[in-house]
């Protein structure tokens, strides 16, 4: 979420002093509510579920025809000694790394969790304090004009609801305070009519938008991310082009003659309350540091034309785009992580020390099975009756049933090899491991997305979905073993609770 509103933010700013002079304010602050939605919401694990039911494919390339190719060294068990060392060279250090890791990640979330707890404290302390200043410092308005006028102005504007209207001696400027029974203050000094009619219209019109709920939600976002100096930039960013949007709102229906009456209005009231935040009301006029700058938009303010609106929405939707696939590429590593944490706690348990399981297939360690939850082989390693050819044919693998789309794992850390399809095998992978070994993933029915030849892979990693291209008589993985050059019985690689034919040789291929 951090990194998708980040990059939200980043481009906004990147793009401002082009969008500023060309886009209305309305569009500064739509895109600052869509920066605030990345960071509120699971965009990550929203994109990640699509993606796993919708598994995506990539362009296949096409093999190069080459058998695989054998890398010409051996890895020579010799018994108990060797199982031993592999246990404290490899396992031992890996075990101690993801328990490092988990501490690291624990100490981390702590952190996280008080600096939110912290922020959040601040932010309540300094609304209790606000809210029990104005409280002690409010007292009703005791003529009837200002009651009537905000009557009709909330009629005007399609405002419903109770709207109180108050007076407060410690403001200078009007302000619009309170979610859910929202109230206006306006200070001591006297105001006329037509300036307090601007000031209404002005402050309901921010009633009427849920500006409010937009900087709560801003706090809220503030609160979560708040190791994040994008999302500090963001509030301020939303409260400066909230209050910009609503004079454009406003503007556009008045005259050049009533604008110059507005602005008037605005300098008449300006906030010299700075000690107040913000976060928990929305003023006339902010500070005079933003003043000219909306003084100017204000007065300048035009319809926007239809070719501006189209670019600004292709604008709006190139950011968001681009704020998805950063959430996308989070995604995919983050589910990555976690399935690699799963095959390495199967993997803990897979660890063959006995003699008797020792294989001719220079293998120490037993590999990952690649479908997890689908441990049933329906066609052997073997010579088997070909279900299509109706002949009998070597079964250089094994066939592995699961639905389709189901993500395939890589049985050991490796380098893809290649990547492609054929007639016979449909979409493939073939990953080298080192040692003259090599896996044989095909029948895919896609790839993981931005998989590519010479890529590093871990064990556990998600390289392709099960399918059924090629030749196939349903979806299914068709795993293979390559060892020197030669086909080996996958079994052997793997542990024997892993995998079960339930006594059954189904052809396969």
């Amino acid at each position: 979420m951090s990194i998708a509103g980040s990059v939200v933010i980043g481009l906004t700013l990147l793009l401002r002093p082009v969008t500023a002079k060309i886009f209305p304010a309305k569009w500064q602050y739509g895109i600052g509510k869509m920066a605030i939605a990345f960071y509120l919401l699971p965009v990550s694990l929203i994109v990640g579920k699509v993606s796993f039911v919708l598994p995506k494919t990539i362009t296949p390339r096409h093999p190069s025809g080459t058998p695989p190719m054998a890398i010409p060294e051996t890895l020579q068990p010799n018994g108990f000694v060797d199982a031993v060392d592999t246990l404290m060279e490899k396992h031992l250090p890996a075990a101690m790394e993801k328990h490092l890791s988990l501490e690291v990640m624990g100490a981390v979330l702590l952190i996280w969790f008080v600096g939110a707890m912290v922020f959040a404290g601040w932010h309540f302390y300094c609304y209790r304090r606000f809210s029990k200043r104005l409280l002690e410092n409010s007292i009703p308005i005791p003529e009837d004009m200002p009651a009537t006028l905000l009557s009709s102005r909330k009629a005007a504007l399609g405002v419903h609801g109770d709207v109180k209207l108050m007076l407060n001696h410690k403001i200078t400027s009007p302000m619009l305070v309170g979610l859910h029974r929202p109230m206006i203050l306006l200070p001591a000094s006297s105001i006329s009519e037509t300036d307090l009619k601007l000031v209404l219209t002005h402050e309901l019109m921010h009633l009427k938008r849920k500006d409010l709920w937009v900087k709560v939600l801003a706090l809220i976002a503030g609160t979560l991310h708040w190791f994040n100096p994008f999302v500090h930039v963001l509030r301020k960013d939303v409260s400066i082009w909230a209050e910009l949007s609503c004079d454009e709102a406003l503007a556009s229906e008045m005259s050049h003659e009533e604008r110059k009456h507005y602005g008037e209005a605005i300098l008449n009231t300006l906030d010299n309350h700075s000690g107040m935040n913000t976060a928990f009301y929305s003023p006339l006029c902010e500070s005079k540091k933003h003043i000219k700058r909306r003084l100017i938009r204000m007065l300048n303010v035009k319809k926007t034309k239809k070719s501006i609106a189209i670019l600004a929405v292709a604008a709006i939707l190139a950011i968001g785009g681009i704020g998805l696939a950063f959430a996308a590429s989070s995604t995919g590593n983050d589910i990555d992580n976690v399935i690699n944490v799963s095959a390495d706690e199967q993997n803990d348990s897979n660890i063959d020390v006995s003699a008797d399981k020792q294989n001719d297939s220079n293998i120490d360690v037993k590999y990952l099975w690649p479908v997890t939850r689908h441990n049933r082989i329906t066609a052997a390693y073997g010579n088997h009756m070909h279900p299509v050819k109706q002949e009998m044919m070597f079964h250089n693998g094994i066939d592995i049933p699961a639905p389709e789309g189901t993500p395939v794992l890589t049985a050991d850390k490796g380098t893809v090899a290649e990547i492609g399809d054929n007639e016979t095998d449909g979409n493939y992978v073939i990953l080298n491991h080192g040692g003259g070994i090599q896996t044989f993933y095909s029948k895919l029915f896609g790839f993981a997305e931005g998989l590519a030849q010479g890529d590093t892979v871990q064990q556990g990693d998600v390289i392709g979905y099960v399918g059924s291209t090629g030749v196939a008589t349903g979806p299914h993985l068709h795993f293979r073993l390559i060892i020197d050059g030669e086909y080996t019985d996958p079994t052997s690689a793997f542990a024997s609770e892993d995998w079960s034919d339930d006594g059954i040789r189904r052809p396969g291929f």
